[in-house]
C-alpha cells in the first residue's frame, strides 16, 4: 500500500483481505418502544488508526456505500442500510470470500441480512431465529452472555406471552474450510490490514 503519496488501489480483494484483518459483521439488538419490542440491525465496519482518514474515504467512494467516522484515535467505515449491504457487500463477499472464523459471521451475518430484506425480522418467529443467530456469531470476541440474551428474550415474553418454539437455522453456506486459493490482491490487504496499524505507531 502506497500510503504516502495517496496511490490506493483498492479492489474487491483487497478490499476482502483488510476486513479478514480489520473488519467486523455485528448484529445489534435495539430496543424499540414501538411494535415488536428489539429490532435487529445488521452492522459491517472496519476500524484503523485515524491516521488512515483517507484511505478509509476512498474504500467509501470506491464501493458508493456507507459512511466514514473518526474520533480521536481511530477512522472507521460504516454499513447499516440494509439495501446496500444486501446490494453491494453481500455479491462483494461471495465473490470473494473471507475465511476461518470471519467466514463463519459473514455467512450468518448474510442470512440474517436477507431476512430482514424478506421482512422476516417483523414476525415473532423470525425475529427469535435472528436473536439466536445473532448470538451464535463472534462467540470468541462477543460481550453477550446468556444473561443479556434472557433480558431479550423476557422483552418479547412481557410483549407475546409463551414464546413459539423455533427451530435454530444453521447457514447452509457456513462453510470454514474456504477451498479456493488465496489471490495476491487478498494477501496484499491482508498485510495492509495488519502493518497499517505499526506503521501509524512508527510515525506517530
Amino acid at each position: 500500500m502506497k500510503n504516502m503519496n495517496k496511490n490506493f488501489n483498492i479492489t474487491p480483494d483487497w478490499i476482502s483481505g483488510f476486513t479478514q484483518s480489520d473488519g467486523s459483521f455485528v448484529i445489534n439488538i435495539m430496543n424499540t418502544k414501538i411494535g415488536i419490542p428489539i429490532r435487529p440491525v445488521p452492522i459491517f465496519n472496519i476500524t484503523q488508526s485515524k491516521i488512515e482518514s483517507d484511505l478509509f474515504i476512498e474504500i467509501q467512494k470506491k464501493l458508493g456505500i456507507g459512511k466514514v467516522y473518526s474520533n480521536r484515535q481511530n477512522v472507521i467505515f460504516v454499513v447499516k442500510s440494509i439495501d446496500e449491504i444486501v446490494e453491494v457487500l453481500l455479491p462483494l463477499f461471495d465473490k470473494s470470500p473471507l475465511r476461518g472464523s470471519k467466514l463463519v459471521s459473514y455467512n450468518i451475518f448474510k442470512t440474517v441480512a436477507l431476512m430482514i430484506k424478506e421482512k422476516k425480522h417483523l414476525t415473532l418467529e423470525g425475529l427469535i431465529q435472528i436473536l439466536n443467530l445473532s448470538y451464535f456469531m463472534n462467540k470468541e470476541t462477543s460481550l453477550r452472555t446468556d444473561e443479556s440474551k434472557e433480558i431479550l428474550v423476557n422483552k418479547l415474553i412481557e410483549k407475546y406471552g409463551e414464546l413459539p418454539i423455533v427451530l435454530d437455522i444453521v447457514p447452509a453456506n457456513k462453510i470454514t474450510n474456504n477451498k479456493e486459493p488465496l489471490t495476491l490482491e487478498f494477501v496484499r490487504g491482508l498485510i495492509d490490514g495488519d502493518l497499517l496499524p505499526l506503521q501509524s505507531k512508527a510515525k506517530g
